[in-house]
């Protein structure tokens, strides 16, 4: 198609170049439509060749409380980005670059075919490594070893990713682009079945204040994650438009710790798949605030550890383990199995964040503080009594020390 017959349809040129991440497919879209009115539809899904993603914006959360109003507030990952294009039984699963990476994520594949309940669809989702006992998102550096040509199914099986699915922009013929997004978001909860846990619906936050969005940014990082994404319940579906409708919070990277922690362990959750069979999935461990003689969680834990490390948590903890919260433990997690602060453990962390989810340094609805990506590097079995672990304040001193190298 000449581009003179596309002249007097520039608005829609120019909305429609900014949904695709490569300026060079407006060449095939010309080739393809037949007429002005079928640019849009085309660029929904051209044998899955779009890839309408967005650019934010970061600012301080007052600041865009103000401008925004009431919004809505979802998890910022740390890990690939997918948009997965369903037609029929055919799935094709592209990167942010329109690279074609099927064939690297066959449990996405297999997740999409089971949960999406459409014919066709393009949901918009970012997929990393995750442990579900713990709760814990793997570094990116680890969600970065799947990208690979062989061994995929050994891979696979070793690192199963999820898929964190956090936007619809087409649904059986229909696109959603212009829809705001509340409804779109509607439409995604009831169309992502949740039959299996492969693509997980990230969940949607209403925020009208500063206050509760500082409280679910402190949750975001202390889960690992870079921070949170806000965006206006009426906002269209905008790629690379840089305005107030989308607004990216990111943590401000205060740098690595240079020491390990010693924690005492309060419990461990079960495990699954191979972890269940291990005996152990996750540990819960915590610290000692002296002024409270009380001992508080600050993170929990799910690597670092051997097989036979994990299959030895049972053989350390026998005796110690009871059936209900310790008298001295603070917790608002609810671990499978409580056991008495008797051991310590020595842990490296990335860095503190805050927390509302730990109760270490936590006063009243304020944060407590929790380590970010943890790793244990041994149990410390007897030449440490737990009231000698590290402390409360101590962990303060290292948080408001920690960006000052």
């Amino acid at each position: 198609m000449e581009f003179a017959r596309l002249a007097h349809t520039f608005e829609e040129l120019e909305r429609t170049s900014s949904r695709l991440a490569l300026v060079g497919l407006l060449t095939e879209l010309f080739r393809l439509v037949e007429g002005p009115e079928e640019i849009e539809q085309v660029c929904y899904l051209v044998q899955g060749r779009v890839a309408p993603f967005y650019v934010a914006l970061e600012m301080g959360m007052a600041e865009k409380t103000a401008r925004m109003g009431t919004v809505e507030a979802q998890y910022k990952y740390d890990g690939l980005r997918a948009q997965i294009h369903k037609n029929g039984q055919q799935v094709t699963i592209f990167s942010r670059n329109l690279e074609d990476q099927s064939q690297m994520f066959p449990e996405l594949i297999a997740g999409t075919l089971k949960q999406v309940r459409a014919e066709s669809a393009i949901l918009d989702a970012e997929t990393l490594a995750y442990n579900a006992t713990s709760e814990e998102f793997l570094p990116f550096q680890e969600t970065t070893r799947r990208r690979r040509k062989h061994d995929i199914e050994a891979m696979a099986e070793q690192l199963p990713l999820k898929a964190f699915v956090f936007d619809m922009l087409y649904k059986d013929g229909v696109s959603l682009l212009d829809t705001p997004l509340a409804e779109r978001l509607k439409i995604l909860a009831e169309t992502l079945h949740p039959a299996d846990d492969t693509l997980m619906l990230t969940a949607s936050h209403t925020v009208s204040d500063a206050h509760t969005l500082t409280l679910l940014f402190d949750e975001a990082i202390s889960k690992g994650l870079e921070g949170l994404v806000v965006k206006k319940q009426e906002s269209r579906y905008e790629a690379g438009a840089r305005n107030f409708n989308w607004v990216k919070l990111k943590r401000h990277s205060a740098g690595a710790l240079n020491d390990t922690i010693d924690c005492v362990l309060l419990g461990y959750l079960y495990g699954r798949g191979k972890r269940a069979a291990l005996g152990a999935g996750s540990l819960l461990v915590g610290l000692y605030d002296p002024e409270q003689d009380l001992f508080v969680t600050v993170t929990k834990i799910g690597t670092g550890l051997s097989d036979e490390q994990w299959r030895s948590i049972r053989e350390l903890t026998r005796g110690l383990e009871v059936d209900h919260k310790p008298a001295r433990v603070s917790s608002l997690i609810e671990p499978s199995v409580w056991v008495e602060p008797q051991l310590v453990l020595e842990v490296l962390a990335d860095e503190i964040t805050r927390s509302p989810m730990h109760t270490a340094g936590k006063v009243g609805d304020e944060p407590g503080y929790a380590l970010r990506f943890p790793r244990l590097i041994s149990f410390r079995e007897a030449d440490k009594q737990p009231e000698d672990a590290t402390t409360v304040q101590e962990l303060i001193e290292l948080y408001q020390n920690q960006g000052k190298r």
